[in-house]
């Protein structure tokens, strides 16, 4: 009886710490790297939010942490995630544009006031053109957004009228952004978000590219005095976000398909719609700031959409060479928009 006991005993202790080495190893961790400061709102209202709920719809199975500091810079993410040295990354289309020639559709001067409508419309303009092509192989895609629809930032001078835009030095995120500049008789730089905000206020350049709330984001309050402003942005930058694929496989079906649910077209809207509530705050900010805006109008908005007008030829040519139908794209993407609600 006493060796029985000892036996069932030993036995419940053997299966007890069975049980917690398998929990322990069900839990699979992603982490994502943290480029951004982790007070941009990309961290705290998208992407820390759904990975609280990714972990409560897999009971803990799944997890997504941030990486206290960046491992790479912005524009390696996708060869990051893809070599498996960190297993989640979301990054800009614009910092490697030669490898996403089908996903800067979204990138097109004058297509939404909004992110939520335009992120909208790229997910689903992704899945139905797109997905063949597979620009994001290598990862599983879990959300495509774009930033809130951006526009011009200067330190010295507005930009009232096509002459103004002669020699005036911008830094940019995205290759669009240092080809507008080109196109309308400026000089672009190429440099992510916050490096780019860093050259104006060291006086390197005379103004950025960006959208309504990195004036807020980058601290740009004192060092931007003019802002030239559209009816609709005059480009946007897209971001993906996805996780290495192979790692992705690993998890059960039934958080696959838990953590899907969380994502897609769900996430991207979610993630447009929080940068559309920054940017409107952020405008306050710039109101508070003293900022100059010009808005362009009339003939002056007219000379700048007809001097742009390539960037869609060029993306419909480039695109249709990628075995795409973009007009058909491009159509859908731009109805999906002006019907958004």
């Amino acid at each position: 009886m006493i060796r029985l006991q000892r036996f069932s005993a030993g036995a419940a202790l053997a299966l007890a710490l069975s049980v917690a080495a398998g929990a322990a190893q069900a839990q699979t961790v992603f982490r994502i790297n943290g480029w951004l400061p982790p007070t941009h709102p990309i961290m705290t209202r998208t992407l820390k939010p759904w990975a609280d709920e990714v972990a409560a719809a897999t009971q803990g199975r799944v997890r997504f942490d941030v990486t206290a500091s960046t491992l790479g810079p912005p524009p390696t993410q996708i060869d990051m995630v893809k070599d498996g040295i960190v297993e989640a990354v979301f990054s800009v289309h614009g910092y490697t544009p030669q490898r996403f020639t089908l996903a800067r559709v979204g990138e097109l001067p004058f297509l939404s006031d909004l992110s939520e409508p335009l992120s909208v419309a790229l997910w689903r303009v992704t899945e139905k053109h797109f997905a063949a092509r597979d620009e994001h192989a290598g990862m599983q895609l879990l959300a495509l957004w774009a930033a809130q629809p951006g526009r011009v930032w200067t330190s010295k001078k507005p930009l009232k009228t096509m002459a103004d835009w002669n020699g005036i030095k911008l830094a940019g995120g995205a290759a669009i952004n240092v080809d507008i500049a080109k196109v309308l008789g400026g000089v672009g730089i190429r440099a992510p978000g916050p490096q780019a905000a860093e050259m104006v206020r060291r006086g390197v350049t005379d103004g950025l590219f960006i959208d309504a709330s990195s004036f807020t984001d980058f601290s740009l309050q004192g060092t931007i005095r003019h802002l030239l402003d559209f009816p609709k942005g005059m480009y946007s930058a897209t971001f993906f976000f996805g996780v290495n694929k192979a790692r992705w496989n690993q998890l059960s079906q039934a958080d696959r398909d838990a953590i899907l649910k969380l994502s897609g077209e769900r996430l991207s809207a979610i993630a447009g719609r929080n940068w559309d509530a920054e940017a409107a705050k952020s405008r306050e900010n710039v109101k508070a700031a003293g900022v100059e805006i010009t808005m362009a109008s009339g003939a002056y908005l007219a000379e700048l959409e007809n001097a742009l007008r390539s960037f869609e030829e060029d993306w419909l040519k480039a695109a249709q060479g990628a075995g795409v139908d973009s007009k058909a794209a491009l159509t859908d993407l731009k109805s999906i928009i002006s019907s958004y609600k």
